[in-house]
């Protein structure tokens, strides 16, 4: 479990993969290799720790959740850089495959035609399909299957974590699907009763997974056609229901404090900020730093491979707010994260109190203290984050983060609006006895650099109100 979270910024995922062995049938592979495509995907390879993977295997499987098999497939060998390109047909559903070793991983062909595929350990998967008694279970992607028993259970003894698509199958016809994107905590995930209902998808009847957020260790895509009322099983059509006071959300009627802050920091990115210095991920110095127009005059272009570094401040020792204004480009086609706040000067030595995140993968933002103690809450999912994916973080446009720190709970703003859970999401930043550099837009990991323009960051140890972040929010709303 330590490996999972030593060396990556934050909860590395491995995607799951083809061919595994289950308590059922497999095969290694399915169709043959064909080169039938008429479109190109290119992307990259890589490990857990956000390393690329020389010369592993990419396989693209023509496969769908309608199926009952794995139609045919079209395979290449990534480079010595982890990348690769393979010609797929764009007309059918495509799911990428990848092996080293024992480590394997699947992704799916993005809207641009980039990929990127994690490879990882296998995990062990276990849940049910509620009234079903016989049938089995496959992964979209995979020739792993797993049987069904008489009372609805099934266990998968090796399945990899990542943006799976769990097939019921029964009479040899496809039924419905659950699909997801998992978070580990141990080697063994845990899913609850599947009840097929749903025209087409199984779904849980606890609310709290379809939040847009990770519950229980999984973040649930919530299909189009089911409404999902809270403290409600989801369900095709809902009655409108009154309206009540949400009495845990948090209180916003806090007054801003005036008084003297230990962090309290207003960066303009115009290049006038003595606070601050652009480096690269090796530490020195940057050559260059791009200047292009901002919210507000001008704001930096961080190059790959450089961050912003304003000395060893520690806003993490209590309540904070961190705020920015960002025109994010999303999957730059390298990397697995984004790193746009950071209080760190080395992952893997364990040098890192905190970082606020995205996460190509689950497309998802997030803030990491201690990765390895999720129990503890060292790691927090936030929001979804590419509006692309049904996320609320725009591309290609300027919008406002804040992130604010209260009571051992987070709460994130988009463009002046709560996109976290109203209640707050439980997290507690790394303990550390000294300070470290505190960074905005990149690590000491060349690929974690934030993919965008940045402009009018502050930084301060307070927590402000959802009114003050609204104001930050409307002072430069276009």
């Amino acid at each position: 479990m330590d490996t999972l979270f030593k060396y990556a910024s934050g909860v590395a995922l491995a995607l799951f993969a083809a061919g595994l062995t289950s308590c059922s049938r497999s095969d290694e592979t399915a169709g043959g290799v064909t080169d039938i495509g008429n479109s190109v995907a290119s992307g990259i390879v890589v490990t857990e720790a956000n390393q690329p993977v020389a010369r592993a295997r990419v396989v693209a499987y023509y496969d769908n959740w309608d199926k009952t098999a794995i139609e045919d497939s079209v395979e290449v060998v990534a480079d010595d850089n982890g990348k690769f390109e393979l010609k797929f047909d764009s007309t059918r559903s495509v799911v990428l495959y990848a092996e080293t070793g024992s480590e394997s991983g699947l992704s799916r062909i993005q809207n641009t035609g980039d990929a990127l595929v994690m490879v990882g350990h296998p995990r062990r998967l276990e849940s049910s399909v509620a009234a079903a008694k016989s049938g089995y279970m496959r992964i979209v992607g995979s020739n792993a299957v797993a049987s069904v028993g008489s009372d609805g259970s099934f266990a998968f003894d090796a399945m990899p974590v990542g943006d799976i698509s769990l097939v019921y199958v029964a009479s040899e016809q496809p039924q419905a699907r659950f699909n997801f994107m998992t978070a580990i905590v141990g080697d063994t995930l845990k899913i609850p009763s599947l009840e097929n209902k749903n025209k087409g998808w199984l779904t849980v009847s606890d609310y709290h997974y379809y939040s847009g957020a990770a519950y229980g260790g999984i973040m649930v895509n919530v299909p189009e056609s089911v409404v999902v009322p809270k403290n409600d099983t989801p369900q095709d059509t809902v009655e409108p229901q009154p309206s009540v006071p949400d009495t845990t959300t948090k209180d916003t009627s806090v007054t801003d404090t005036t008084e003297e802050l230990a962090v309290s920091l207003e960066l303009h990115m115009d290049g006038k900020d003595e606070q601050i210095e652009i480096r690269d991920n090796d530490g020195s110095v940057a050559d260059t730093v791009t200047y292009v127009e901002g919210v507000s005059g001008k704001g930096i272009l961080l190059k790959v491979g450089q961050y912003i570094e304003v000395g060893d401040i520690d806003p993490c020792v209590g309540d904070f707010t961190m705020s920015a204004w960002t025109k994010w480009g999303g999957y730059r086609g390298d990397g697995v994260y984004q790193i746009l706040f950071a209080e760190r000067s080395d992952w893997m030595s364990g040098d890192s109190k905190f970082q606020l995140q995205y996460e190509i993968m689950q497309s998802a933002l997030t803030a990491v203290g201690d990765g390895a103690d999720w129990n503890g809450h060292g790691y927090a999912w936030l929001a979804k984050g590419n509006v692309e994916r049904g996320g609320k973080l725009p591309m290609n446009e300027w919008a406002h983060l804040a992130l604010v720190y209260e009571n051992e709970k987070l709460y994130l703003y988009i463009n002046g609006e709560l996109a976290s859970e109203k209640a707050g999401v439980p997290f507690k930043p790394k303990k550390t006895v000294m300070p470290m550099p505190f960074r905005i837009g990149g690590t000491e990991i060349a690929a974690d650099t934030w993919n965008g323009p940045i402009d009018e960051v502050k930084i301060e140890s307070v927590a402000h109100s959802a009114e003050w972040v609204k104001a930050e929010y409307e002072k430069y709303a276009k």
